[in-house]
């Protein structure tokens, strides 16, 4: 059985994910390198984190403590509607 920790990591991991590869650049927004490579960095490292979840399961080590981080970030994907740039104030 996966611990109510394990289950909230998988959720808020593709929560965050999900609304970074859903993301759609305005006309007039423009492209910067390392916003997007902080963007690729999170979809990979936020994806990979739900994939182990599922695959190894209850024994995915995860702690309160990263769940935490994890549902902050969360929170400023979706307030940024998943514009990095708006989450690291990056004009």
């Amino acid at each position: 059985m996966h611990s109510l920790v394990t289950v909230l990591t998988l959720i808020a991991c593709l929560a965050i994910c999900a609304r970074l590869l859903t993301y759609k650049r305005g006309p007039d927004a423009r492209h910067r390198v390392g916003v997007g490579l902080c963007a690729w960095l999170l979809i990979v490292c936020t994806g990979g984190q739900a994939i182990h979840i599922a695959l190894v399961g209850a024994a995915a080590h995860v702690s309160p403590w990263q769940l935490g981080v994890l549902l902050v970030l969360a929170v400023l994907t979706y307030r940024a509607r998943g514009n990095v740039a708006r989450i690291l104030r990056v004009d």
